[in-house]
């Protein structure tokens, strides 16, 4: 209550200030008690190139507006005071050491480093600083985002049987349900129903009147051999877990739900699992963080100006 009162007097004492003299720096946040200006934006934008280089985890576009800038400090604010609340403060000497390390690794001194700064229109304390907030946004990276993440193999195996669809090259083993009904018996509205029907059926274990001649074969250990094409293209584009469409053959319409689908030669998938695993992590991480900072905003003081 001590600390919304404050921020609501620092708030009105400032939008005061703004009204009795014209400002000579525009404001276009505030965040709690400290204040975001326009120059602040600028002078990010200025050296973007430079800062992409250093650390492409946290500014990583080519170009961003003065909002997505502004945000993006909010960000810092925000990550910063969430580690604050669990014990991480990374210090000044905590910064040090890590440059000296990177120093080190590229074989620089610090006259190379300065002047390399200084060509890509940037101070070391600029510098000193990018390299805090990135220290600080890969602790907030495995402490708080990677564990609110959970990738399945599955997950990883239908990504790589997608990215894949149209390899000829990979031949596929299943294990599969199919589910038929006699071409003569479906309407054309019991067709267009007939998969959503099945995944309700799989769910409640309730088989519609309509549905009543259904009849299902479990398919153990089919291989693509002797599979008619459309099949092949049908199932090849079905994920594990899920019912295909709907297909004709002979005198009834199948859907098949893929129980298990694997590759014969599953050497070139547990190849390919390590990177295809990394891909969808950095896709649930931005989702991940992208709502986390949505939430967290409402935990403070936070308003634009722009």
């Amino acid at each position: 209550m001590m600390r919304s009162l404050k921020t609501l007097l620092f708030a009105a004492l400032l939008f005061s200030t703004q009204s009795q003299a014209k400002l000579l720096d525009k404001v276009v946040a505030v965040f709690n008690d400290k204040v975001i200006t326009h120059s602040q934006v600028k002078r990010i934008s200025s050296n973007m190139p430079a800062r992409r280089n250093i650390s492409p985890v946290i500014y990583n576009k080519a170009k961003m507006s003065e909002m997505e800038l502004a945000e993006l400090i909010t960000h810092r604010y925000m990550i910063r005071a969430r580690l604050s609340e669990i014990g991480y403060i990374i210090e000044d000497d905590q910064v040090e050491s890590q440059i000296k390390s990177t120093e080190k690794r590229l074989r620089l001194n610090r006259a190379a480093l300065l002047q390399f700064l200084n060509s890509n229109n940037m101070t070391f304390d600029e510098y000193f600083e990018i390299i805090r907030e990135t220290i600080e946004f890969n602790i907030f990276n495995s402490r708080i985002i990677q564990p609110l993440i959970s990738i399945t193999d599955q997950e990883i195996k239908n990504r790589f049987y997608r990215m894949n669809v149209n390899n000829k090259t990979l031949n596929f083993r299943y294990n599969l349900v199919d589910f038929s009904f006699p071409r003569n018996k479906m309407s054309g509205a019991m067709k267009g129903n007939f998969k959503e029907m099945l995944t309700k059926f799989q769910t409640t274990g309730i088989l519609p009147e309509r549905f009543k001649e259904l009849t299902t074969n479990v398919l153990g250990n089919i291989t693509e051999d002797g599979l008619t094409n459309d099949l092949k293209r049908l199932l090849k584009r079905t994920d594990e877990g899920s019912f295909s469409s709907v297909i004709l053959i002979g005198d009834a319409y199948h859907v098949f739900f893929v129980k298990k689908k694997d590759l014969v030669a599953s050497e070139v998938f547990k190849r390919a699992k390590p990177q295809i695993k990394q891909q969808i992590f950095e896709e649930e991480a931005q989702k991940v963080t992208e709502l986390w900072f949505k939430r967290e905003q409402n935990r403070h003081y936070l308003k634009y100006f722009l």
